[in-house]
Order: structure tokens, then C-alpha cells, then sequence
């Protein structure tokens, strides 16, 4: 029988009719403008971008640089991995050594790869449920003066909405002529809207990147790149972006930008974020005193800033997502927490309704929602470029312990690797596969790199492996 098993997994999903706690931010429900099929078209005629700048879409992206106060914006139909590679191999030459959050999503991950660059890893301490959290400027600091690197790579918010004050950062890069870029996709949102962290535009940041479609009225793959400082050069970045970007680009998904950018000069729009961040601050203050476990109220305690938009309530996670079921889906969840994103296009009294059902039913164990898990510290033995294109052999996973990555480990949600190629495998990594590989292969999400035995394996049964350098160790 010929099927169209994505069209109809997309129909039961609608069918379901609950609440959309994740990406894309116009949550499935708000009109849009721009889906209409007579407007999917191709580059023909006047709609075909001009080198001298003068068609409608660098006419929209100049509109868009307008309203958030920057030197130039590239549109991305890529979602916020091209402005992220983008902006990396501007900045980069190649054989170049940069410090980098190790919390950083694939997206970096691969442009390092691409760009055969030298990673100077900046690691994050854990806060409750083992969340990572914001590299400290002190680190960093350590680790520019240390190495001199060529550029700077931050990941401000994290995706649990995260966010530290990055000036400290942005002064000393600044010092020593070195780029910022700050990897902002989970905060276009921030950018002039009170009760959210100070997005990385106004703190000093050099390029940002934006995933659109993670909280805004846009459809999924829409991203922006922002140039916000003189120490890269237009063609610099726009000879990277040529590189990496389709050469054929969706108009529907240009338009939900040029929509986006007309909402972004409209004071209704910047309202609406205003009311949600008090409206939800509000609500938080409530369930934190009748005893409900929030990351992002523990991050601000601690003198954070935290994305009023993201609720990553800490407890069990098969617990908490039986609680959850009949009202919506989360956008994240792991064995310790669920993450929602609500945006003002979200129903707050689905939230409430919601949350409340957790209050009614929450964990026995009220401590076991403070766990503090441990995140793989790894020692990096070659370059992650020079482990992709070496030779490689596949291992079950049991007996990876002392090798060396091949390929990448990647818990997804959040699409942060565990393991990077290059990096030595140690007991860390082989706990925390013991312990968690299983929610993520069987229940929620996926771990991309751990893969069934290849076709050439002749021990049947046996479990999923990893792909390792051949004949090499630390």
C-alpha cells in the first residue's frame, strides 16, 4: 500500500489538540499571513535577490537590522545553524585555535569541523537536574589570556533559557581585538523587552545568531544573523554565508521573516512580551511557594538572568510527563526535568491548568528534583576535524572505554554533543550511557551517534556501539 507516513503522523499530531509547549513560537494556531501556495516560488524576475542590493529581500533584511539596532542582517532559511556556521567561519582563519562554550549546540560543533579549527573548550558547572550552565566570564577570561585565540564563540542563553551578563566577556575580547560571537538562538525575543535577560546585541557582542522560529510568529527553519560591530567585514561574512547557503531559498519562509521584521516595528508586539513576562514571573512566584521546583528561579537566586519564557520544571521526568499529558506537549524533556517554552501566543490558563496538576501530584521525593548530574569532562587528543577524516572501526558501547571518538555523541533535545570527535572516552561517558541511554533510545528524543552494529558485524545481538578511531588510543 503506498502511504504518506509523514502527512499522516503530522494529522494525528493535530488531531491530538493539545497545548504546543515548543518550537515554533506561533504554536501551531495564530493565522498566518503568508501560507499560500501561489507564493511559493523560486528566484524569478523582481523577486530575485540583487548583488547591488536592491530587491525585496535585502529591502526586508535592512528593515529587520532597523528594528534591533545593528550593522547589517542576513535572513536564514536554515534556522540558526547557517548564521552560526556563518558566523564562525568569518571570523576563523582555518588552523586556527578558538575558546569555545563546550555547551555549544552541533551547529558549532560542525563549523569547527569545517573550518578545521583548534577548540579551546570553556566548561560549564551543573546546577540542579545536571542542566549545564552559562560559562563564567572568569573562564573565558583564564583561557583568552592563556591561548590568544582568534575568536571567541559563546552560547548566551542556554536552552533551558539560561543567561549570564556577557560585558566582562565582550570588554576583554575587545581588548585584544579578538570577535564575539554569541550563539543567541533560544533570545531573539530578548532584545528590548523588560523581564528578559540583556540579549548579546546590547551587551557588546560582534555577531549573533538568532533561531527565529523558537519563540516568534515564524515558521520552523527561519534564523538571522546579525553583524553588529566593524571588526568583520560585510564580504567577510557574506563570502562564508555563500558558501553554506542554498542557492534556492523557501519565499514562504523569507516572507514569515519580512512578517516578523513588520511585527518588530509595531509597539503591540513588544507589549505583548512585556505582559508575558509579568504575567509569568507572576504565576512563578505562586508555584514556588507552594513547593514546585523551577531551574529558572534557582538560576536567578543565584544571581542569574533567566528567559521568563522557559519553564523547566525539575523533578522525575516519566512523573512529570504523565502529569503533563493531557494538556500539551513539552519541548524538551530528560529524567529529571521538562522544559516548556510559552510565548504570547500560548493559552496561559492551559500553563496554569497544567502545573497545577503537578502541584496535585508532585514527587515523592521532593529532593530527588535538586539531583546535580554529572556532564562528561572529556580530554580533546586530536582536532575534531582530523577525527572526522580518519579511519574508523565500530565498538558496542560497553567497550568504548579509552578510545577515541570518531564521531559525534549527541543527546538530541538539547543537540549538545557528549562526546566530540577527537575527544577520549572515559568512564564518564560509559556512566552516563549505563544510566540515561535508554529514556532517549526508547522514550523521548534521540542519541544520534549510538547506532545498531553495521551490516558487516557477525556477533548478533549485540547492543548499539559507537564509531572510534581504528588502532588508536589516548
Amino acid at each position: 500500500m503506498v502511504r504518506t507516513p509523514i502527512i499522516e503522523a503530522l494529522k494525528a499530531y493535530s488531531a491530538g489538540g493539545k497545548a504546543r509547549w515548543h518550537t515554533p513560537g506561533h504554536k501551531g494556531w495564530v493565522p498566518l499571513p503568508y501560507l499560500l501556495s501561489e507564493w511559493d516560488v523560486t528566484e524569478v524576475r523582481e523577486l530575485t535577490p540583487k548583488s547591488d542590493g536592491h530587491d525585496p529581500i535585502h529591502d526586508s533584511e535592512r528593515l529587520m537590522a532597523q528594528s534591533f539596532g545593528v550593522q547589517k542582517t542576513w535572513y536564514s532559511v536554515q534556522g540558526a545553524t547557517l548564521p552560526v556556521m556563518a558566523a564562525i567561519l568569518a571570523a576563523c582563519p582555518p588552523e586556527s585555535s578558538v575558546v569555545v562554550d563546550r555547551i555549544a549546540h552541533r551547529s558549532v560543533h560542525a563549523a569547527l569541523i569545517l573550518g578545521h579549527l583548534r577548540p579551546i573548550w570553556a566548561y560549564s558547572r551543573v546546577g540542579p537536574g545536571g542542566y549545564p550552565l552559562p560559562v563564567k566570564d572568569e573562564e573565558r577570561a583564564r583561557l583568552i589570556e592563556q591561548f590568544q585565540p582568534k575568536a571567541v564563540i559563546v552560547t548566551n542563553p542556554t536552552y533551558e533559557g539560561l543567561a549570564a551578563n556577557l560585558s566582562a566577556t565582550a570588554a576583554i575580547c575587545r581588548q585584544h581585538g579578538i570577535p564575539l560571537i554569541v550563539d543567541e538562538a533560544h533570545g531573539t525575543h530578548f532584545w528590548g523587552h523588560e523581564g528578559f535577560p540583556r540579549s548579546a546585541l546590547v551587551e557588546g557582542a560582534d555577531l549573533v545568531c538568532h533561531g527565529v522560529h523558537k519563540t516568534e510568529r515564524s515558521l520552523t527553519q527561519t534564523g538571522l544573523l546579525h553583524l553588529n560591530s566593524p571588526i568583520i567585514s560585510v564580504s567577510q561574512v557574506q563570502d562564508a554565508w555563500d558558501l553554506l547557503a542554498t542557492s534556492s531559498p523557501s519565499y514562504l519562509l523569507l516572507a514569515s521573516l519580512d512578517d516578523f521584521q513588520f511585527l518588530r516595528h509595531q509597539e503591540e508586539y513588544h507589549r505583548g512580551w512585556h505582559v508575558l513576562a509579568e504575567q509569568l514571573r507572576a504565576l512563578r512566584a505562586r508555584w514556588r511557594d507552594q513547593g514546585l521546583n523551577i531551574l529558572q528561579d534557582w538560576w536567578e537566586l543565584q544571581g542569574g538572568q533567566a528567559d521568563a519564557a522557559k519553564l523547566t520544571i525539575l523533578g522525575d521526568g516519566s512523573h512529570l510527563l504523565h502529569q503533563l499529558e493531557p494538556f500539551g506537549v513539552e519541548e524538551k524533556s530528560d529524567p529529571f526535568g521538562v522544559t516548556l517554552i510559552v510565548t504570547p501566543y500560548d493559552d496561559l490558563n492551559t500553563v496554569k491548568a497544567a502545573l497545577d496538576a503537578i502541584l496535585a501530584h508532585q514527587d515523592s521525593d521532593p529532593h530527588q528534583a535538586l539531583h546535580w548530574g554529572r556532564w562528561p569532562i572529556l580530554q580533546q587528543i586530536m582536532p575534531p576535524y582530523q577525527a572526522m577524516t580518519a579511519e574508523t572501526e565500530w565498538i558496542p558501547w560497553s567497550k568504548a572505554l579509552g578510545r577515541i571518538a570518531a564521531r559525534p555523541l549527541i543527546p538530541y533535545p538539547p543537540g549538545i554533543p557528549l562526546v566530540v570527535p577527537g575527544e577520549g572516552i572515559n568512564q564518564d561517558v560509559i556512566s552516563w550511557l549505563t544510566e540515561y541511554r535508554d529514556w532517549y533510545l526508547r522514550g523521548s528524543g534521540d542519541l544520534k551517534g549510538l547506532q545498531p552494529p553495521p551490516p558487516t558485524w557477525d556477533d548478533e545481538g549485540t547492543d548499539e556501539g559507537l564509531w572510534v578511531i581504528k588502532n588508536a588510543v589516548p
